[in-house]
């Protein structure tokens, strides 16, 4: 009754109905702002193709480069916006604690905004924290990016190959950058809304932006990793610091000729492994919750499937 009231007051004369009609405008324009969905829509043999691969080729157009790498308190990435003809959407690339990888930065440089390609290898990434606010589609024509950090939802993060530049020797701590928490995150990641919509040729996802890269924590194996053509697969459990459960059954991803990678094939299930980690859809559950959406409508809406790629082994835990 009171809102009522004060919404009288404020409508009273034509100049005070103009200026409520603009406050109500602005009080619904904010939170489809702050709570707007984000839509993807990948193509099924795309999925197919990627859904047990660590990392993707791609003939890649620098198009917008950090001029130097981030520093290190701010995750120590360099981030490289361009394109990619295997992908088919904005992408932005990212090499892990770029301040050692010169030759791959260098070339970078040497290649940016000239329109030439080159051939990239790294671990694909489809996560929304940089959505923009319309939707992402597969496949429609793109122009070239005048920023670092064009709304995308695809990254290839880490980089692992730059032409003849291997940086896999990157895929180790961040010395100095304060990682997520872990329950904080996980909390988040096992929280978010999802939605799939599947299609004979394409597959939509509706979720909602979030970040939370560079998850630190503990993974208790619980099989032997399953070895792919560029990388291995493993469920585990996630522990936070204090060694208490977080998630009990969660895909991680070891990139083939990498630290994490060599650390996992020593271990056998039951060991704990302490690691840095990023989020990432998996696309394995996507196909699978799409593949089975119309005998159980319910897993649809199951929430955010999600895996965690392996980015940095801290050290291993009794």
């Amino acid at each position: 009754m009171k809102q009522k009231n004060a919404y009288s007051n404020l409508a009273t004369g034509f100049g005070r109905r103009v200026q409520w009609s603009g406050w109500i405008l602005l009080l619904l324009f904010i939170p489809a702002l702050s709570f707007a969905q984000i839509e993807i829509t990948l193509k099924n043999s795309f999925i197919e193709k990627f859904k047990d691969r660590a990392t993707i080729d791609a003939t890649y157009t620098v198009d917008k480069a950090h001029a130097h790498p981030n520093p290190a308190s701010q995750d120590g990435d360099m981030h490289v916006a361009g394109r990619g003809v295997e992908i088919g959407l904005p992408v932005v690339a990212e090499i892990m604690n770029a301040k050692d990888e010169t030759d791959a930065v260098n070339l970078v440089h040497q290649v940016e905004g000239s329109g030439k390609t080159i051939p990239v290898t790294g671990v694909w990434r489809l996560w929304c924290e940089h959505a923009g606010n319309f939707g992402q589609v597969q496949g429609n024509p793109l122009t070239p990016f005048l920023t670092t950090n064009p709304p995308h939802v695809f990254e290839i993060h880490p980089l692992t190959k730059l032409q003849d530049i291997s940086t896999t020797s990157s895929f180790k701590p961040i010395d100095g950058f304060q990682y997520k928490d872990a329950k904080d995150a996980f909390d988040r990641y096992e929280n978010m809304a999802f939605t799939i919509v599947p299609g004979t040729t394409t597959t939509r996802m509706v979720t909602r932006g979030l970040g939370y890269n560079y998850v630190e924590f503990i993974m208790e194996m619980l099989e032997t990793p399953v070895d792919k053509v560029d990388g291995s697969f493993v469920f585990a459990s996630v522990l936070d610091l204090a060694e208490e459960t977080l998630v009990q059954h969660r895909r991680m991803v070891f990139v083939k000729d990498t630290a994490p990678y060599d650390a996992v094939h020593k271990l056998k299930p039951g060991d704990r492994l302490h690691v840095i980690g990023i989020p990432r859809i998996d696309l394995a559950l996507v196909s699978y919750r799409a593949s089975h959406g119309k005998q159980k409508p319910e897993i649809l809406t199951w929430g955010l499937p999600y895996e965690i790629v392996i980015v940095a082994v801290v050290e291993k835990s009794n």
